[in-house]
């Protein structure tokens, strides 16, 4: 831990942020950045934001590293979960932890079945077997929406969405007894869209899908804009969770011997898959909607291009698919938004921040909600998605029952007195603590909780972190120890909040001085490379700014998304503590339609001996 005189005099004057912000300045960039005119006081601060999200991207997938075994699935197990996999009636919700592992691990399987695909990416299913295993802890359990149970209902559905398309072979076919490959039928189909896409494409897509919401603290961007969280400003406001959960799972891949996918010259997989990533943030919605509607039209595109919002429209369309389930779990998956909603709006109303939410508080205004939402967001994608994969045409069908149910059940609703509904008043669950926020991501935690200038209302608050002697693999091999428990503020905002995190920031897990003597040339050398690859100010997926990748290049676009749009939330990391095996602390943080997915023996697709 870095000693207090290191925040002295308004900055840090550590040698990773000092090299940073002379690179910055070497470069001539960073002035007026965040807001001030000052060219050293912008160079300094970014590169302390930078700096930050560098040390704690990695400390927090590091420090989650305690099994490295692959998956073993009771075979029992497996038949069961397959056949539930194969059914659009699935219910990730209902199953024990260890089979919601299991049902992403039977999804990736399926996947390999593809011809080819072994060869194409080059990583093998134990290599994947274990990031899963990583990846779940880094989901929050505490949330009631953004969670693993919902980043494996998004994976399958995506699934599900290709099933129908005919492009990847059914879970059913795991069931066989040979192991077989299998191969797209592409008989009568020249020209559709969804064979564009090849075994990299369909690999970047089930990797978004199953991390797309890794480290999600189940509050909104426009929460974390409001509370003036330090995340918001790494990323200038703009899609600031969406480039957390790809800075995540970057990370978490290269831990895994994945990272050479992330590394292999002209593939174009990282920008792939930071691409399908952030598409899933609603405040790009309707500019998507317009370039997936061109690209319907038949606008000429880059074959590139073509497969990327192919791969976006499916991640989007699973991302909200619940109203396209069968009407029980579509009820789950509104209920559980509204819980996390809830939680949100009491944080709000404790802090004094702008609402940016609003739960529904009876029947009635749930039942609004959902028709709102299905009839602004989820059927007119799931409708234009079908344009271009006609198989998918069954989802938007399901989507529109549903969204006729809503209706009917609102105009019960609204014929009757509350105390009179024949439904069931809306049912939240007992909210979380608001010192359960602190076991979130740090950068996303409000700048007021970050502060440190008042004591502890009550107890200290440790970090999360526990001491380390090293971080495991990196991206550039740098160590990042914790010294000392690190003391929290009262949850409890100062009564001028203050704008953004600053020399009071005493969070982040850094180095203590001697091993930020000793890693001073790899952190520097990182940050140089960090920059000089464009962090922040090369282009990305419709023009925003992003610390990782970038996708598009182009005159800037400007997006004028309805308000409502900043209601829409995007799941507060939950840890264990553990001991390893040398004695250290660790810290792992019915049916409205007959089933589409399957769609006969092997959907149209080809065995392959």
């Amino acid at each position: 831990m870095l000693d207090n005189e290191e925040y002295s005099h308004g900055r840090r004057r550590s040698v990773d942020v000092g090299g940073l912000a002379l690179a910055l300045e070497n470069q001539g960039l960073g002035h007026g950045w965040g807001g001030w005119e000052e060219d050293e006081q912008g160079e300094t601060r970014y590169a302390e934001l930078l700096s930050d999200m560098y040390n704690h991207t990695q400390t927090t997938v590091s420090h989650h590293v305690h099994d490295i075994s692959p998956i073993v699935i009771p075979a029992h197990t497996r038949a069961h979960l397959i056949n539930s996999l194969d059914s659009w009636h699935f219910e990730p919700q209902n199953l024990p932890e260890e089979e919601v592992l299991f049902c992403a691990q039977i999804l990736f399987e399926s996947l390999f079945r593809i011809e080819h695909m072994r060869e194409d990416i080059g990583v093998s299913l134990d290599d994947i077997s274990v990031f899963l295993k990583h990846l779940q802890p880094l989901y929050c359990g505490h949330n009631s929406y953004h969670n693993f149970q919902h980043a494996v209902d998004v994976l399958q559905a995506s699934q599900a969405f290709l099933c129908a398309a005919g492009i990847v072979p059914p879970v059913s076919i795991l069931l066989d007894s040979d192991d077989c490959t299998w191969r797209p039928n592409r008989l009568g189909k020249e020209g559709r869209l969804a064979f564009d896409l090849n075994n990299t494409c369909l690999f970047a897509l089930f990797i978004a899908a199953i991390g797309h919401d890794v480290g999600h603290p189940g509050l909104t961007n426009m929460f974390m804009k409001n509370a003036k969280a330090p995340l918001s400003d790494v990323y200038d406001n703009k899609s600031a969770l969406e480039q957390m959960h790809c800075a995540l799972l970057i990370q978490a891949m290269r831990h895994h011997g994945l990272g050479k996918l992330l590394d292999r010259p002209d593939s174009g997989f990282r920008k792939m898959l930071a691409g399908i990533v952030l598409a899933t943030d609603m405040s790009v919605h309707y500019q998507f909607i317009r370039d997936f509607q061109s690209l319907v039209d038949g606008r000429e595109y880059s074959l590139d291009r073509r497969r990327l919002l192919f791969c976006q429209a499916i991640i989007k369309c699973a991302d909200i698919s619940n109203p396209s389930r069968p009407p029980g779990v579509s009820h789950y998956w509104a209920n559980a938004l509204m819980t996390e909603w809830t939680y949100q709006a009491s944080l709000e109303k404790r802090w004094s921040l702008p609402p940016s939410v609003t739960p529904s508080e009876c029947p009635l205004d749930q039942v609004r909600g959902q028709i709102f939402f299905i009839g602004s967001y989820a059927k007119p994608l799931m409708d234009l998605v079908a344009q271009a994969v006609p198989e998918m045409d069954i989802f938007a069908c399901q989507c529109t029952a549903n969204l006729a149910m809503w209706v009917a059940r609102k105009e019960v609703l609204s014929s009757v007195p509350a105390e009179d509904s024949p439904y069931p008043p809306v049912a939240i669950p007992c909210l979380r603590l608001p010192e359960d926020l602190l076991t979130s991501f740090p950068l996303t935690l409000p700048a007021f909780v970050l502060t440190a200038d008042e004591p502890p209302a009550s107890g200290e608050w440790h970090s999360i972190y526990p001491p380390s002697d090293s971080s495991s693999s990196s991206d550039f091999g740098s160590d990042v120890h914790v010294d000392h428990p690190i003391v929290f503020p009262s949850l409890s905002p100062p009564a001028s909040p203050v704008p953004s995190v600053g020399s009071s920031y005493a969070l982040a897990t850094r180095s203590s001085s001697s091993s930020l003597a000793s890693n001073t040339s790899d952190a520097t050398q990182a940050m140089r490379a960090a920059y000089s690859a464009s962090v922040r100010k090369k282009k990305s997926f419709h023009h925003r700014y992003s610390w990782n990748v970038s996708i598009n290049s182009g005159s800037p676009v400007t997006l004028t998304p309805p308000p409502s749009l900043a209601t829409i939330p995007k799941a507060v990391l939950s840890l264990a503590d553990s001991t390893a095996s040398n004695g250290t602390t660790v810290t792992s943080v019915t049916a409205m339609v007959t089933s589409p997915v399957g769609g006969g023996e092997n959907n149209g697709g080809l065995k392959v001996p």
